[in-house]
């Protein structure tokens, strides 16, 4: 019977006859007269990624994306050993080579950014700085590496379903305009993707300083109250503080961030307030109209989620409510199930009887989503004599402009997002 895939062997091979019939093992060859000769190719002892220099094995390996660090050092103790060992020069040259020759600095007023994508690294790694290590210097480790691949992949697709929730609110409140200009269904969807990509485009570099904010005044918050509880254990803290208080400080500690960098730049505290104002209106959006005074929906529960849940949390927030995703029922189940754990959370660390006093309702305190960011901004740019001033304008197709402000900036020409 004639075998599959076989082809013709030749002399030239290294076939034998049956008199000749040999069995090979590695590098030697043993024929049937017991007699042990040398193939004429020699198994090298080293390979050839061994005999490069350390340097250009570094280079190498700048040149993979991040989550090819981990798997590339099952490959071999080769590849363990250079990327275990040089991990430090690994890092530093990979966010070299995509901040175009920098590393991350404090940011400044000195420092401009653009809204090139080939920038966001630059602006996303300045918010973002790696720790400080004990040593002296810093700790850039694929681990601080990963962690702005996950922020800039959150913040990418926070912008995506901030811009098609603009989409979708102008399209249909717009919809003789919309139908006039784009007769044919796929016209109208194909203006709505591409719509929503120029939007997204433009809030991704705002979405970062967003991120930049919440997670600064959730660290301020969880600092502020490890330095309570200090001064209560020293017998500093004589009786609680009352919630009024607790609010005031919670604003004074906002505004610290915003009187410090990025936010120190007017421009960028302005862009900054336009991009927090369209996600917190965006939230309230998705509450259900209510149709009585009993059927009223409290939107506090907004404020711990901006507060205590995290960044990630708002992100998968609005991918159950869109129903990104096959099962959008469990994506809405999961996202409530980790929301309380949140709340649950929070509530044991902040509800300490000796530090704060408790609320009337007996219910942990949650900052209103104008405690949020809305009144300390409010009030800072009032300070800074920049009330009125210019919405953002972005044009989508065939030159529609669409502005992202809020209820401080002047009358322009355009539809405004909210």
């Amino acid at each position: 019977m004639r075998r599959l895939f076989s082809s013709p062997k030749k002399a030239s091979e290294g076939w034998h006859g049956p008199k000749e019939k040999s069995y090979k093992f590695g590098g030697l060859r043993r024929t049937k007269t017991s007699k042990i000769v040398e193939d004429i190719q020699h198994t090298l002892t080293a390979s050839y990624w061994d005999n490069l220099p350390v340097e250009l094995q570094i280079s190498i390996f700048v040149e993979c994306g991040i989550h090819d660090f981990l798997p590339l050092k099952l490959v071999c103790r080769g590849f363990n050993e250079v990327l275990t060992v040089h991990e430090l020069a690994i890092a530093q040259k990979y966010l070299r080579r995509r901040r175009h020759g920098t590393l991350p600095s404090t940011t400044n007023n000195e420092r401009t950014y653009t809204m090139n994508p080939e920038d966001d690294v630059v602006l996303l790694s300045d918010l973002f700085p790696p720790a400080k290590s004990a040593k002296g210097g810093y700790l850039y480790t694929f681990r601080y590496l990963h962690t702005l691949r996950r922020r800039q992949d959150l913040c990418a697709r926070l912008s995506y379903y901030l811009a098609n929730r603009v989409m979708d609110n102008f399209c249909g409140s717009h919809q003789s305009l919309v139908k006039s200009k784009f007769p044919s269904k796929s016209e109208r969807d194909l203006m709505f993707e591409r719509g929503t990509s120029q939007l997204q485009f433009k809030l991704i570099p705002l979405t970062y300083c967003v991120a930049y904010f919440l997670e600064t005044y959730a660290s301020a918050r969880k600092e502020h109250l490890n330095h309570l509880l200090r001064e209560y254990e020293a017998g500093r803290l004589p009786v609680p503080i009352p919630l009024r208080v607790r609010r005031d400080m919670y604003i004074q500690l906002q505004t610290n961030i915003l009187r410090s960098p990025p936010f120190n730049d007017t421009a960028t505290l302005i862009a900054t307030h336009h991009c927090m104002y369209l996600l917190i209106m965006s939230l309230l959006h998705t509450l259900p109209i209510p149709h009585g005074h009993s059927e009223r929906v409290d939107p506090r529960w907004i404020g711990g989620l901006l507060t205590v849940s995290g960044f990630g949390r708002i992100v998968e927030y609005f991918s159950a409510e869109i129903g990104d995703g096959a099962q959008t029922r469990t994506q809405r189940k999961d996202f409530m199930t980790n929301f309380e754990r949140d709340m649950d959370l929070n509530a044991r660390e902040e509800m300490h009887p000796c530090v704060y006093v408790s609320p009337p309702s007996g219910q942990p305190h949650h900052s209103s989503v104008q405690e949020v960011w809305l009144d300390p901004a409010g009030r800072e740019l009032s300070s800074r004599n920049v009330i009125p001033h210019d919405s953002e304008r972005f044009t989508i197709w065939d030159e529609i402009p669409i502005l992202i402000g809020c209820g401080m900036c002047r009358d322009a020409d355009g539809w405004m997002a909210f």
